[in-house]
């Protein structure tokens, strides 16, 4: 197993910001440093641009492991034209300064970070297709975790960091794929199957074994990545390999499905996925792994026309007033009653109210999470419960039964106003949460064009 060397006193090369050029590139301020050597904020004089300049150390430059590494970041990264891919320009040596010029993403990193599920699954499914394309040219990448990931000022999340890449191995013959005619052969070899490098909390077991790695190990680490940045803290704590190897060796961290979090149960799923030990339990390809991601992703919530819904509406209630006209002085509710038998079914066996399905309209619920049975019936109530109310009205006037009638009346009216609220507010607003939203935590808008839920 191969070790890294940590120096004992980390500097960074001496450059004045707008003193010294590396070749045409101005250095202009440093951006970040750290024990490989630091960024700078750079100007490229040749196609007049800002690009950030990194620098390896010079004493570390004359490291071959080192160096080697840092030409492979270079070359890796260079190959893999994509737009949620840091892209490089230029690898140079001025006298006993080794840099790379690259893109400028100046956003940050997500490192620290704690993002939103909808946040999660744009940036999850950039970085899938970026990795994606780099598995097309026979690289993986073995280092993601949030600090390789960089925001630029669109909100674009972008992969940094190639040190560690390797090529990719076949899962049936065990050597390194070729599939197409890329340079990736004369990257410095920097490890060997058998050697372990990374960051632990992100490391998939095979690559803490030193195992022959593919897609599914940056899959894993993807998955470990977002876990942190949803959940707020990584599934590990393992600063070291042996922490990692114990970690392994036990119980599985709390999946995202039982941490009970505000995301839905498929976004929850996907994570718990990606971090699944068994490989072959694992998304198998990136194609699987966007799949999965689109499948989860939040559909957009249009409102119904007012037309298609006030037909749906009356569907449904022409139920209730053909049994309540044969029933109203022996059982007043049975009209109400036969209704909830009505939307009852028609929930249970299509998903919607009859009338809403034969209106192709569904009903969807923010944000996009499974309603329990209590809300929907209430919302059920909120939108006809005063239709009870009027039934027991009309009964209890032909039977004269004294102040009763405006109780019941006045019960059925604030109930209609309630409902009424809720429907209105909806059709002028695709945003604002209405009266029957909050109560019931349902949605009034509805999706037209037969949009599932």
């Amino acid at each position: 197993m191969s070790t890294s060397v940590t120096p004992t006193e980390p500097t960074v090369p001496e450059i004045e910001p707008l003193a010294q050029y590396l070749n045409h590139f101005r250095l202009d301020k440093e951006l970040a440093s750290g024990g490989m050597g630091a960024v700078y904020l750079g100007f490229d004089e040749s196609l007049q641009r800002p690009v950030a300049i990194k620098l390896i150390r010079p004493e570390l430059a004359r490291e071959q492991g080192f160096l080697d590494r840092f030409i492979r970041e270079a070359r890796a990264q260079a190959q893999v034209t994509h737009s949620n891919v840091v892209q490089v320009y230029f690898v140079g040596q001025e006298k006993d300064v080794v840099f790379i010029a690259m893109e400028l993403v100046d956003g940050g990193s997500l490192a620290g970070q704690r993002i939103g599920w909808k946040d999660a699954l744009k940036h999850l499914r950039g970085l899938a297709e970026g990795l994606r394309e780099a598995a097309r040219l026979n690289i993986i990448h073995r280092d993601i975790k949030p600090a390789n990931i960089l925001l630029d000022r669109f909100g674009l999340a972008h992969i940094a960091d190639f040190g560690l890449a390797a090529p990719v191995f076949s899962r049936d013959t065990g050597e390194p794929m070729s599939k197409t005619p890329t340079k990736s052969a004369s990257l410095p070899v920097l490890t060997q199957v058998g050697s372990v490098m990374g960051s632990p909390p992100y490391m998939s077991p095979e690559q803490a074994r030193g195992d022959q790695l593919d897609v599914r190990t940056d899959i894993y680490a993807l998955g470990a990545t977002f876990y942190e940045l949803l959940a707020g803290k990584p599934a590990t704590s393992a600063v070291t390999l042996l922490e990692l190897e114990r970690f392994m060796a036990g119980p599985p961290p709390p999946t995202m499905v039982s941490l009970q979090l505000e995301l839905p149960r498929k976004v929850a799923a996907l994570i718990d996925k990606c971090m699944e030990r068994d490989l072959k339990k694992r998304f198998q390809t990136y194609d699987e792994l966007i799949e999965a991601i689109d499948a989860a992703a939040p559909r957009p919530i249009v409102p119904a026309p007012s037309v298609p819904r006030m037909l749906s509406w009356l569907v449904d209630v022409a139920v209730f007033a053909a049994v309540a006209r044969v029933s109203l002085q022996i059982v007043p509710v049975l009209g109400f009653l036969a209704l909830f038998g009505w939307v009852l079914m028609g929930v249970l066996v299509v998903g919607s109210t009859p009338g809403q399905w034969m209106m192709r309209l569904k009903l969807r619920r923010p944000p996009d999470l499974p309603s329990p049975f209590a809300n929907v019936l209430l919302r059920f109530v909120l939108q006809h419960g005063w239709l009870a109310f009027a039934s027991l009205t009309v009964a209890s006037i032909y039977q004269s039964s004294g102040t009763l009638p405006f109780v019941y009346a006045g019960v059925g009216a604030l109930l209609f106003l309630v409902g009424v609220a809720g429907s209105v507010l909806a059709l002028f607003s695709k945003e604002r949460r209405t009266l029957a939203d909050r109560l019931s935590g349902t949605r009034v808008l509805v999706d037209v064009g037969g949009a599932t839920a």
